[in-house]
Parts: C-alpha cells; sequence; structure tokens
C-alpha cells in the first residue's frame, strides 16, 4: 500500500512540476515587435524619420485591429500592415 502511494505522490509532483508549470504559449500577435523595436532596425528608417517597410521599401502602412475577440475583447489591440508587399510589420496596444 506504501508503495502505491509513493507511486501516485511522485506522478503528481512529475505533473505538476512538467505539466503546470510550463509557460504560456505566445499568441501570433505577442511574437510581433512594438513599433519602439521595428524603428531601431536601421533600415526602418529613411532620412526623414518617415517609417518604411523593411520588406519592399513602401512607405504606405495602415493599421489594423485583431480581429480575434477571444485575444482583444476591448478591441484595443492593432497591428501595421505594408500596403504593398502586406508584410505584418509590428502591434501596438491603444
Amino acid at each position: 500500500m506504501v508503495e502505491y502511494m509513493i507511486i501516485i505522490i511522485t506522478m503528481l509532483v512529475i505533473y505538476f512540476v512538467l505539466v503546470r508549470n510550463k509557460p504560456r504559449v505566445k499568441s501570433d500577435w505577442e511574437t510581433l515587435p512594438l513599433v519602439g523595436e521595428y524603428l531601431k532596425n536601421k533600415k526602418a528608417q529613411n532620412d526623414q524619420q518617415q517609417t518604411i517597410c523593411v520588406h519592399c521599401g513602401n512607405d504606405e502602412i495602415i493599421e489594423k485591429p485583431l480581429k480575434d475577440k477571444k485575444e482583444n475583447p476591448e478591441q484595443t489591440k492593432f497591428y501595421h500592415t505594408c500596403t504593398k508587399c502586406r508584410v505584418i510589420l509590428w502591434r501596438n496596444e491603444k
């Protein structure tokens, strides 16, 4: 009987240490850089300090809201996309 209790306690400890203590996986929105991190990239700014796309050089960037109701219930999270190559460049929250 004692052996079974030791096995059960060991399994519970392993469960709580390995399974329950994992860090939360970042969402796709959270993996995008903030605007400050994006601007640190020297290719992202031209001489007039106007933000440009590092992929195609276009300076037209639009802001789109994050549409996921579960991740953005208050509609305060946005991402910025290049209008020419349609690459998502950075995120922000208002």
